[in-house]
Order: C-alpha cells, then sequence, then structure tokens
C-alpha cells in the first residue's frame, strides 16, 4: 500500500493536481516529529487511509473479486469527507496544540480516532463475506511482485483447510488509476485463474512433466497459452476486460503451431475459444501431445488427412532419427539435401522417409559422412 499510494500520489503531483498530494504529506510529514518508535505505525496508518479511502485504488482489486465472481458484490456509497478534515476535527479541542502530533491528542492517535469513526460511518463501504465464499476460500491476499516474471496469482493451502489465494502484482500498475483498464484487467485475468484453481470441476493439481528440462518449459508455455485462451474467451463473452485481444492471442497461438496448416490451425484456435469447460487434465493433455489437440478439433478431409498429421514438425517434437526435442526442423530433406545424404540416413534408419523431417543438426550429421557437407 505505501508504494502504490506514494507512486499514484506522484503520478497525481506531476499531472498538477496536488490537492491529494499536498493533503497526504501535511499528514505524513510531522510524523517524523514523533518519536522512532512511532513512526512505523504511524506511517502505515496513513498509507493504509489513503490507498483504501482517499485514493480508493483497493477498490481495483474488490472490484476484480466481484467481477470473477469470486465474493459477492457490496453496496457503494458516496466518497466520505477528506482525511485532513476528519484528523483536524479530531485533534481541535480547547487545549489542544495548534501543531498536529503535538500535545494532547497526537497524531497516531488522532489516525486511529478517524478508522474508528470511518468503520462506524453509514457513508463508508459495507461488506460482508456470502457463507458461499466463507467456505470456498479462507482469505485473498494481495501482495508487492519484484518484477514482471513475479506477477501472478497462485493458490496455497489447497489440499488441506479453506484454500488462500496469493496475487503479487506491481506496485507501479496502481500509478495511475484514472488510467485503470490495464489494471483493472491483468487483476480480473489472474483473479480467473486463481478461481479456476479453486474450482473442483476444473481439478487443477501440480502435475508432473516428464521429459527434459526443454521439453518441461515447452509443454508448460503450450499449457500456460491454451489456459490464457480459456480464461480470455471467458471474459470476452462476460464483456470484460482481457489483458489481450482474442487476436492477439491467435498471434501467438500461431506461433507455437505454425507447423499446423492455416485452415486446420484456425479451426483449432476457434474450437479452443468457442469451448465453455474446460479441466486442468484436458489443457495439459492438449499442450503435451499434438494428436489429442487435433482430434478434439480438426474435421479431415482428403485435403488433409488423419496420416498427414504425423508429418507436422512442431517446435520441439522429437526428432526421428536422434530422437532429442527439436526446434529448427529440416521438413523435407529430399528437398534439399543430396542423394547419398538420404541414402546415408535410409541405411541407418530403414523405416525413416524424407517427409518425416530431421534436426538440423543430424542432416548436417550425414551430409558429412557422405561427403556432401
Amino acid at each position: 500500500m505505501e508504494e502504490a499510494t506514494f507512486r499514484h500520489l506522484n503520478h497525481l503531483e506531476r499531472c498538477g493536481m496536488r490537492a491529494e498530494y499536498d493533503e497526504f504529506h501535511s499528514l505524513a510529514d510531522p510524523i517524523y516529529e514523533l518519536p522512532e518508535d512511532d513512526r512505523e505505525l504511524a506511517f502505515e496508518k496513513v498509507n493504509r487511509i489513503f490507498f483504501l479511502e482517499q485514493l480508493k485504488l483497493g477498490d481495483f482489486v474488490v472490484r476484480a473479486l466481484e467481477a470473477c465472481g469470486l465474493i459477492p458484490k457490496k453496496k457503494r456509497s458516496m466518497k466520505a469527507a477528506p482525511v485532513e478534515e476528519k484528523i483536524e476535527a479530531s485533534v481541535s479541542s480547547d487545549d489542544a496544540s495548534e501543531d498536529m502530533g503535538v500535545g494532547d491528542a497526537p497524531i497516531i492517535e488522532a489516525i486511529e480516532q478517524v478508522q474508528g469513526e470511518e468503520s462506524k460511518d453509514e457513508g463508508d463501504l459495507e461488506y460482508e463475506l456470502s457463507r458461499k465464499f466463507e467456505e470456498k476460500i479462507k482469505e485473498v491476499s494481495v501482495k508487492r511482485a519484484i518484477n514482471k516474471v513475479d506477477e501472478g496469482s497462485n493458490v496455497l493451502n489447497r489440499v488441506s483447510g479453506l484454500p488462500i489465494i496469493e496475487l503479487r502484482v506491481l506496485a507501479s500498475r496502481f500509478a495511475d488509476s484514472d488510467e485503470g483498464r490495464e489494471l483493472e484487467a491483468f487483476l480480473i485475468h489472474e483473479f480467473m485463474h486463481a478461481k479456476d484453481m479453486v474450482d473442483p470441476e476444473f481439478d487443477y493439481e501440480d502435475s508432473y512433466i516428464p521429459g527434459n528440462p526443454s521439453v518441461k518449459n515447452l509443454i508448460t508455455a503450450r499449457f500456460k497459452l491454451l489456459w490464457n485462451i480459456y480464461v480470455d474467451s471467458r471474459l470476452d463473452r462476460r464483456n470484460l476486460p482481457g489483458i489481450m485481444s482474442r487476436d492477439a492471442r491467435y498471434r501467438e497461438f500461431d506461433n507455437y503451431y505454425r507447423k499446423v496448416p492455416e485452415r486446420q490451425r484456425r479451426g483449432i484456435f476457434q474450437g479452443v475459444w468457442d469451448t465453455e469447460k474446460f479441466s486442468h487434465e484436458e489443457l495439459l493433455s492438449m499442450a503435451t501431445d499434438l494428436e489429442t489437440l487435433m482430434a478434439k478439433y480438426v474435421e479431415y478431409d482428403e485435403d488433409f488427412t488423419e496420416e498427414d498429421q504425423s508429418y507436422i514438425h512442431l517446435p520441439g517434437s522429437p526428432c526421428p532419427l536422434c530422437k532429442f526435442p527439436t526446434y529448427n526442423w529440416v521438413d523435407d530433406p529430399e528437398s534439399v539435401c543430396d542423394e547419398m545424404v538420404i541414402e546415408a540416413i535410409q541405411i541407418d534408419f530403414p523405416d525413416w522417409e524424407s517427409k518425416d523431417g530431421a534436426c538440423d543438426r543430424c542432416v548436417e550429421v550425414y551430409e558429412l559422412r557422405s561427403g556432401c557437407g
């Protein structure tokens, strides 16, 4: 809350809107006159009031949870009176010092008094968790991410007890809440992932992915892509903001599956986009095995048969010769290699055909062996 508040206030100040910036410093600056042991708590209270009540930055998180259906909607009312007025009122008395934070009403007590008043104020936001929420989730925790790689959602304590949703987000995303669509989209997207993870029908689990690190990374990337498409398509059907448009997601999908013929590739993407319900196991299976993905969404015809599927060389698929995951395929060595190279390969692999393809390293090795390299 401290960093998000600081960044947002500085953004307002740079835009020439100094009212809340000056109000914050009128409360925060006198804290330095307090004993050192009391300063941290006082700053924490001021930052909390500004984050939740004055700047309403916490509302972005609550609205995202509501949009995903993780919590019921709460009643909203008009904005409460400025914090500075409330604190000034709380320290105003016949014998109080003119200097806030000095005398009979120190600032830390004033802030606590304001917090107590606001919790009872009818104009404050009212909210009670529904029984459904209480039975499914213990708490939602929003923490500061160190960098973009650290951002994202997770669900803790899934196996035993009530799960805890944990979201990590960069404080810089709160810098300009007037242009908050990007922040809103990010929060909703991540909470949708969390909602899937606590959904018994989705049946999320930390699955073991076999293979070497390259294969694991590739399968993980495909799984993440398919899950993101599943999230974005549901948001699109509900007219909620997504972090990427449908066209942008297709370009990402196209990059991973560019070896699949275009018509079938578009058909697969559209099929995934239109699917109302997936389980974790289904998404992982499709990310792991191209055959599973194509069997679900591809209609074979004379232009593209089931046999043709066997000759699609996706990046990361094993080379038929060396069996290692291959990212640089030679799809049809016969079209680019000397005949002696093809004969050399078939001596070692009698069942191999040129349309089976091979990795560029294997082709290079056989070119050297046959004296064509």
